[in-house]
């Protein structure tokens, strides 16, 4: 009969890959000082059953992921609106933080700067300014959609979701491209 996997001094399995046993053999030396959400101590075990292993063990010795990679799954269009959201929020942060900063660090007068990009590089305008439009009207009308969601509780069901997600896709892309396309 199968005897279980051979068991080497640090209490580790020995058919799993050697990467593998040098993370198990770190978190076996940390011992009780091991962190909060670190993988569980490994110990001695009398029991050799693969069903009495870790799950952390079993899964380095079959060499098979614990769960599938991310890029298997097809997100829902609203947890695509909700990253979306999230990363449009971010990149405006950081667009603000960057203007100001060249504002006040570089001595930088933004307002020319702008001007002399119009005359220089006429062409490449409305690309960028559909950049800057694009994030800005997306998060504000996703804001707009969850003040609604906080306020009312109506919309939260999957197919109003779904369907709201797409209104806000859609009309952020429109009224970017209009603005994008406007002069001032």
């Amino acid at each position: 009969g199968d005897t279980g996997p051979s068991w080497d001094s640090k209490g580790i399995p020995g058919d799993i890959p050697p990467a593998t046993r040098f993370m198990l053999a770190r978190i076996a030396i940390r011992g009780p000082r091991a962190r909060a959400g670190a993988l569980p101590m490994i110990r001695r075990m009398d029991d050799t059953r693969k069903d009495a292993l870790p799950l952390q063990i079993r899964a380095a010795s079959s060499q098979r992921p614990i769960s599938p990679h991310v890029k298997i799954y097809k997100f829902p269009v609203a947890a695509l609106s909700s990253i979306a959201n999230r990363v449009t929020g971010c990149l405006l942060s950081i667009g603000c933080a960057g203007v100001g900063a060249a504002a006040m660090f570089i001595d930088c007068n933004v307002p020319a700067l702008i001007e002399v990009a119009k005359v220089s590089a006429p062409a490449v305008i409305p690309a960028v300014k559909l950049m800057v439009a694009f994030p800005l009207t997306y998060h504000y009308i996703a804001g707009v959609r969850h003040l609604v969601w906080d306020y009312t509780l109506k919309g939260l069901d999957i197919k109003s979701m779904e369907m709201s997600s797409y209104l806000v896709f859609g009309s952020s892309a429109a009224i970017s491209l209009a603005l994008a396309t406007v002069s001032f």
